[in-house]
């Protein structure tokens, strides 16, 4: 299955470059090598660019919505349409830059109707930069 394809995001907000693995309905690991042209290093910070935690959540949300959205062996793609509608406890304990791999790990933790809560974890070259809870709505179908 190509999971890129079930994300809605077009670069460069598609901030999955590699999906290393997905359980539907329960976990997904995807990654992104980290680059000195990024767009979001423009400005933050010129002397020394940081990864901003907003992008950190954002690939923890993309990875958390494959885990959430990509259909079950056998049954038929819907598409849905996943908006990140809450962000809880996360922590930073490390910063990253440019030339780095990024590796997100989002874990189902519950749903509740439309409503998934993702746990989840993103590291720097393995050292964890981002730590914490987010909750996707599933607010339809797509296109």
């Amino acid at each position: 299955m190509e999971y890129l394809a079930l994300l809605p995001h077009t670069p460069p907000m598609r901030l999955v470059e590699d999906v290393v693995s997905v359980e539907p309905g329960v976990q997904a690991v995807c990654r992104r090598q980290t680059r000195q042209g990024d767009f979001y290093f423009q400005g933050h910070f010129p002397d020394r660019p940081v990864v901003p935690a907003v992008v950190l959540i954002e690939l923890l949300a993309q990875t958390g919505g494959l885990a959430a959205g990509a259909p079950r062996p056998g049954e038929p793609h819907r598409p849905h349409a996943l908006r990140l509608a809450a962000v809880d406890g996360f922590r930073f304990p490390a910063g990253c830059g440019a030339d780095v791999l990024l590796e997100a790990t989002a874990r189902i933790a519950g749903r509740l109707g439309g409503l998934f809560k993702i746990e989840g974890t993103v590291t720097a070259d393995g050292v964890v930069v981002a730590k914490g809870s987010l909750t996707l709505a599933d607010v339809g179908t797509r296109g």
